[in-house]
């Protein structure tokens, strides 16, 4: 079965395209956290930042950065967020990097584990190997 950023690909579901090219897609999220979300994917269904070319991947890092620049000049966020989930947290099965401008007041935030802050040898043991 085709993924969602395939039909779209293939224009089968609508979706605002803001940019396009034989390697890459960008269009807005659905499901905003603020105007302005943008998905920016392979045309091909990579499913991971690991399965992805070299090529692809510069290319979506220079859309990410030209798409920064512009969220920012039309939006005026008090920010920028990058967010990439890969294996299980990547609901799509096609790699995707979210691009979201955030304010002050927009109630997005971040939500961690309870392991509480850790000091530096625990850290640097939990690392060892790495």
């Amino acid at each position: 079965m085709a993924t969602i950023v395939e039909q779209i690909v293939s224009r089968e579901i609508e979706a605002v395209i803001i940019y396009e090219s034989p390697n890459v897609i960008a269009f807005a999220d659905h499901d905003p956290i603020n105007f302005g979300h943008l998905l920016i994917c392979p045309i091909l269904p990579y499913e991971s930042l690991i399965d992805l070319p070299e090529l692809v991947h510069a290319e979506i890092q220079q859309v990410a950065k030209d798409l920064y620049a512009r969220l920012v000049t039309k939006y005026k966020p008090d920010g920028i967020s990058f967010i990439q989930n890969n294996g299980k947290c990547n609901e799509l099965d096609h790699y995707h990097l979210h691009i979201v401008p955030r304010f002050d007041d927009d109630r997005f935030g971040w939500v961690s584990s309870n392991i509480g802050v850790q000091n530096i040898e625990v850290l640097r043991t939990s690392l060892a190997g790495l």
